[in-house]
């Protein structure tokens, strides 16, 4: 499985990153591009323990096979609720957004790749190992969306 925690896959989700414009346009949704790269902003800053997100989920997406099957085999559906926290808005120019993501990326990339990471608000506690695949799915879900 693909991760941020692995150099050569968080890599190339920078340089997926890189090649957004302000001019980039939705496959499907409602996000700008600045709104895509604010919202994998917050995203990155829970999954590193920054961003206190409410519980939002039922306890069914915490356990097996539902998680398992989220997390390792079903894509992204297409235009999923998120948590409000994790809205915070278009303020930043691109420019600045697209560097902040890299950045949270690359800290991700080389933090720690083994015991429990923060709680998320629809799966419950993860491994930091599960944060790495979740946050590369994730991301990759939206520059998927913008054609990048």
């Amino acid at each position: 499985m693909r991760s941020v925690l692995n150099t050569a896959d968080c890599q190339l989700l920078c340089q997926r990153v890189a090649s957004l414009a302000e001019s980039s346009l939705p496959r499907w949704g409602r996000m700008t591009v600045r709104t895509m790269l604010s919202h994998l902003r917050c995203s990155c800053c829970m999954a590193l323990g920054e961003l206190p997100v409410e519980r939002h989920g039922k306890r069914a997406f915490e356990v097996f096979p539902l998680k398992h099957l989220i997390l390792y085999v079903l894509p992204f559906p297409k235009g999923a609720p998120t948590a409000p926290e994790l809205l915070a808005g278009d303020a930043a120019p691109v420019d600045a957004a697209r560097a902040d993501l890299q950045s949270l990326l690359e800290r991700m990339s080389t933090g720690p790749a083994t015991g429990t990471g923060p709680r998320h608000p629809l799966f419950g506690q993860l491994s930091r190992s599960e944060w790495g695949i979740l946050m590369h799915k994730h991301v990759d879900h939206h520059l998927t969306q913008f054609g990048a």
